[in-house]
């Protein structure tokens, strides 16, 4: 039979084991909290202890220009960083593309020599992002000093020649087609025509040429002759210019309006006008009819039509143009006036 306890027994039975209760609670939450604080300093002894990578210090030298074309980004965030990154590598690309395309058409073939001469003048305007896929990125890092986060964006310089190198094949294939028949052709005055549809050709494979210097140096040995055909078409078309003189046969001319205006057209151009036909390579008939209708006031709406024939009686160019309205006047020389300077602009 158990022993039944006092009550002065049972109260004290209760205190020692609420004492107990206690202290094991206590115990317990301090090896708790001991243990979190463990593992905070694990963490922030750890994140003390992570490097500034190389690329955030200088990020030219993790990135060689000679491999790479790379700039770096910096912003509030990681993505701003990284979006500043590309901007960036656009705005290198397209500065770099404008100054150097300057540059070389600063140069002109002449004598076997290059001199330094004002011939061309077109900017190049391209959209980077439109011009590769790949583009690299480092995984964007916290610079506490400056709470700023850095990214670097990048691509290496062959894979990029690789993406890049068959729009220059295009605009190589295109010229060379063009640049042989200007070679082939014997006729001066035709060849001066060619030449600027040649020169136009040049002109675009000379903005990928400056691209794909940008993007790789070496690409400038692989276009060499294309790059002195380049330079040699306004010596073509100087050369063609020299053999160009021309003399013009009209009809019939109101005050010399036509001739005077042609013949300063001619000479714009370059070339040289004659007195008479025996001096000139090619002439340049112009036929003109007034197509006259009625009496005071008299109706005149007047069509021109010119043919350029070289001496050995090849036609090289071929014209002509019809007023659109009639031109009323109680003079013919009232009306001659209105029509006749119009006549010629539209050739």
């Amino acid at each position: 039979m158990k022993k039944l306890l006092t009550l002065s027994a049972y109260k004290t039975r209760l205190r020692l084991f609420g004492c107990s209760a206690v202290r094991l609670f206590s115990c317990s939450a301090k090896a708790r909290i001991l243990a979190f604080s463990l593992i905070l300093f694990s963490v922030l002894a750890f994140a003390k202890s992570v490097p500034v990578p190389e690329w955030v210090k200088d990020y030219r030298k993790a990135f060689p220009n000679s491999e790479y074309i790379a700039q770096k980004g910096i912003g509030k965030s990681a993505d701003k960083a990284k979006t500043d990154a590309v901007s960036a590598l656009s705005r290198y690309i397209k500065s770099s593309v404008k100054t150097k395309t300057s540059t070389a058409k600063s140069f002109i073939k002449d004598d076997e020599e290059i001199h330094e001469k004002a011939v061309l003048h077109n900017e190049v305007n391209i959209t980077f992002e439109s011009e590769f896929y790949g583009l690299e990125y480092t995984e964007p890092f916290y610079v506490k000093a400056e709470k700023k986060w850095h990214c670097v964006c990048f691509i290496n310089r062959q894979e990029a020649w690789q993406q890049y190198q068959p729009q220059v094949e295009v605009k190589k294939s295109t010229f060379a087609e063009l640049y042989q028949n200007l070679e082939k052709e014997t006729d001066s005055f035709t060849k001066i025509k060619k030449c600027k549809k040649v020169l136009q050709a040049g002109n675009e494979l000379l903005e990928k040429l400056e691209y794909a210097r940008i993007i790789l140096p070496e690409s400038d040995n692989i276009y060499k002759t294309e790059r002195s055909q380049i330079a040699a078409i306004p010596v073509i078309y100087e050369e063609a210019k020299e053999n160009c003189s021309v003399y013009i046969n009209i009809n019939t001319d109101y005050n010399k309006i036509i001739s005077t205006m042609l013949s300063d057209v001619f000479s714009d151009t370059g070339f040289n006008v004659c007195k008479t036909s025996k001096e000139a390579n090619y002439i340049a008939e112009v036929l003109i009819e007034e197509n006259i209708t009625g009496k005071a006031p008299f109706a005149i709406k007047p069509a021109i039509n010119l043919k350029v024939v070289s001496k050995k009686e090849k036609s090289v160019l071929s014209c002509g143009v019809l007023t659109k309205e009639k031109v009323l006047g109680y003079k013919l020389e009232s009306a001659r006036k209105k029509t006749y300077p119009e006549l010629l602009f539209g050739l």
